[in-house]
């Protein structure tokens, strides 16, 4: 007998992290309804969701999946602010909206709504977002959304799904709000064109008409132009900020990386000086 999916799910953590190797928490537990997929893959949750999960599928208990990650404390995103550009990639990550900032200005983690997905790690380019370990053991350390009556455990699935369910329904209403302003635009173009040709009807003036095309040409020639710049620049900053990131990550693994990871480094740091001299 197959158990349905929100009852599966109410036993994950709902951190939407995807170690998994599912795009969520609720297409885990579909997986796991349809049979699918191992009780042993949510990482966060370990031998607790593990056993849970065993008893609920009437299945056997199996060893998480990631032992190693599995034995590690839990822990939460730090932006280095220092070395953050404004990219906004992490916020666009963050499946619980837990990372304040705007475009070109300093990023920063609300630390009690972080879920320690790690989600914001791999897309930020300049490599300034660390994980920090805390000592909870059910992240985010946050319960604002909870009604005090549940288990740690589950107090903090419940901030973290109502997090991601509020993250949901605010894209959804920015999705719709812009899909109202393509429309309205749409709709009033062809009225302000079918109003200007009735204005100028019997009335055409050939060499206004040319002067008027020129004029919009060179307008549209110089608007193209800045953002080409704009752009170009935007690209030489990041490039920068890649290159003094990946100085940083060489010169830490240098100090406190293993055999593997000094060795690495060193090869990067040679090649980067390499690259310094050619240039000079």
């Amino acid at each position: 007998m197959s158990i349905a999916s929100e009852h599966i799910d109410r036993l994950l953590p709902q951190t939407q992290c995807r170690q998994c190797g599912y795009q969520g928490c609720l297409p885990y537990a579909q997986a796991l309804s349809r049979g699918e997929a191992e009780i042993n893959l949510c990482t966060p949750g370990g031998t607790a969701v593990i056993n849970d999960l065993a008893k609920l599928l009437n299945v056997q208990i199996l060893p998480p999946a990631d032992t190693l990650k599995a034995a590690l404390p839990k822990a939460i995103a730090v932006i280095d602010e220092t070395e953050c550009i404004g990219c906004t990639a992490c916020i666009k990550a963050c499946p619980v909206d837990a990372i304040m900032g705007a475009t070109k200005q300093m990023h920063t983690v609300i630390s009690a709504e972080c879920s320690g997905c790690e989600l914001c790690i791999a897309p930020c380019p300049v490599d300034c977002i660390d994980m920090q370990p805390v000592l909870e053991q059910w992240l985010p350390q946050a319960r604002t959304l909870t009604d005090g009556q549940e288990s740690d455990r589950f107090a903090a699935a419940t901030q973290a799904s109502l997090r991601f369910q509020h993250r949901n329904e605010r894209l959804q209403h920015l999705q719709r709000l812009k899909e109202k302003q393509l429309h309205a635009r749409k709709t009033k173009e062809p009225a302000t064109t079918t109003t200007s040709a009735a204005k100028s009807a019997g009335k055409i003036n050939p060499a206004a008409l040319i002067a008027k095309a020129m004029a919009k040409a060179q307008t549209q020639q110089i608007h193209r132009r800045v953002p080409d710049n704009q752009n170009s620049f935007q690209q030489q900053q990041i490039a920068k900020a890649q290159e003094q990131a990946g100085y940083r990550r060489a010169m830490r693994d240098l100090q406190y990386g293993n055999d593997q990871q000094k060795a690495e480094a060193l090869e990067w740091l040679r090649l980067y000086k390499q690259q310094r001299e050619s240039k000079q």
